[in-house]
């Protein structure tokens, strides 16, 4: 028998080799894993549920694409979420259980709930508004920041996201006139659009934080319902529009969110229906020091076309409020305007944050004070206003939690205490 013969492998390559191997087992090399995922259309991401429940979704690029999930190193397949529609792309899922200490996709860490968050990020009306004669520089990031205040909210390493609704604004193609503004983007409802208004600009924060979505009036039913609950609704979904979906609170400890779907009011009327199921849902709720989220502000003004005065948004959220009269809400978290705001009441009404700054086209504020103003047995009793692009961090600090509204350069603008007076808030320079 003729002896083996080995060649020697030269002990650079060898080195080299291993060093490979190290960046690879620590995530260093992103490319290279990343290509071994291209099927994922998203990063996984983390969204809370009713009562504790807790998931991970992902966009693939076609139904066999579903990856693995692994919690606490047991690996199980992610099933495809049903009822995918036309114009989409496939949603995987997977529920994490209660107590679980890890969990991974592709490789790539997920980020697991805090009980009790001591740090939460509210924003909202994200999206870039192309909708007839409304046009937005959606390929101008000074104009259409989004990507870049999700970049600086992911920065804060916040516990917990809280999107208040209003994801998609694509509505119409570009006109011919306005391609320096915004050509080459999609329009309408599908993956495109989606992808371009929300999933894309946010991957960085989606991937990040857990999150709990708010649905707003462009995901109602005449509009991109079909996205909302294929890829952000936390529950089953039998393929159907729902136009005001059960409400729900998503509990993480002792800290408690209500999420209250009112994204197919009515504004400025109070249609008895409408007020019906709302006072319904409220009245249902068992709660203690609960936040409330809801697209629509309960507390919120814009000004009056004709004579500029303020005008309260949503009168059926008003009136829905006196005839439950809920006890256990201490803050409500709403978008729909887009700006900031932050409304203090009497009568023991909590306060109104609006958290509309996110990205979208911005309202004009409305610049006489709000102070004395009536809401069905309630008056305004201070208020603070900010057209900026950003978003709102909250602090817990005791009892109370400190409010942080920032721009997208992570720049303080504005610091309050909540639920405390808006009175007491002060802007940068103050």
């Amino acid at each position: 028998m003729r002896p083996r013969r080995y060649t020697r492998i030269p002990d650079a390559f060898l080195r080299r080799m291993l060093f490979v191997r190290a960046l690879i087992a620590s995530g260093t090399i992103a490319l290279a894993a990343g290509a071994c995922h291209a099927q994922s259309l998203t990063p996984a991401w983390v969204e809370l549920g009713e009562d504790g429940k807790v998931f991970a979704r992902i966009v693939v690029e076609a139904p066999q694409d579903c990856p693995a999930i692994q919690i606490d190193g047991a690996s199980k397949p992610m099933t495809l979420r049903p009822n995918m529609p036309d114009g989409l792309r496939p949603a995987c899922e997977a529920e994490i259980p209660a107590g679980a200490k890890s969990a991974s996709v592709n490789s790539r860490p997920l980020a697991l709930p805090k009980m009790n968050p001591t740090e939460v990020i509210a924003l909202g009306d994200t999206g870039c508004r192309i909708k007839g004669r409304q046009i937005q520089a959606c390929n101008d990031p000074t104009l259409w920041p989004f990507r870049e205040v999700a970049s600086s909210a992911a920065g804060e390493n916040p516990n917990l996201i809280i999107h208040v609704g209003d994801y998609l604004y694509r509505e119409s193609p570009c006109p011919e006139n306005s391609q320096t503004q915004c050509g080459g983007s999609p329009a309408g409802y599908d993956w495109a659009a989606w992808n371009a208004d929300f999933f894309e600009p946010a991957a960085n924060l989606l991937s990040a934080v857990p999150w709990a979505f708010t649905r707003g009036n462009h995901e109602d039913c005449e509009r991109a319902w079909q996205g909302w609950f294929y890829y952000l609704d936390p529950r089953p979904w039998d393929g159907k529009c729902q136009q005001f979906s059960p409400v729900y609170v998503v509990r993480l400890g002792s800290f408690q969110l209500v999420m209250l779907d009112s994204s197919g009011i009515s504004e400025n009327i109070v249609a008895e229906q409408q007020l019906g199921i709302l006072v319904k849902q409220i009245t249902s709720l068992q709660v203690k020091d609960a936040w409330l989220a809801t697209h629509h502000p309960f507390w919120g003004f814009y000004p009056d076309k004709r004579s500029g005065r303020p005008e309260p948004t949503t009168v059926v959220l008003e009136e829905a409020w006196n005839k439950a009269d809920p006890k256990n809400i201490g803050v409500i978290l709403s978008g729909h305007i887009h700006l900031f705001e932050y409304i203090s009441l009497d009568h023991g009404r909590p306060p109104q944050i609006v958290a509309g700054d996110g990205g979208t086209q911005m309202d004009v504020p409305i610049e006489i004070s709000l102070k004395g103003t009536t809401l069905r047995g309630a008056t305004v009793s201070g208020n603070r206003i900010k057209e900026r692009f950003g978003y709102t961090l909250l602090t817990k600090e005791g009892k109370n939690w400190h409010l942080e509204l920032k721009d997208w350069h992570r720049k303080v603008l504005m610091t309050c205490t909540v639920p405390e007076s808006s009175e007491g808030c002060q802007s940068a320079g103050e």
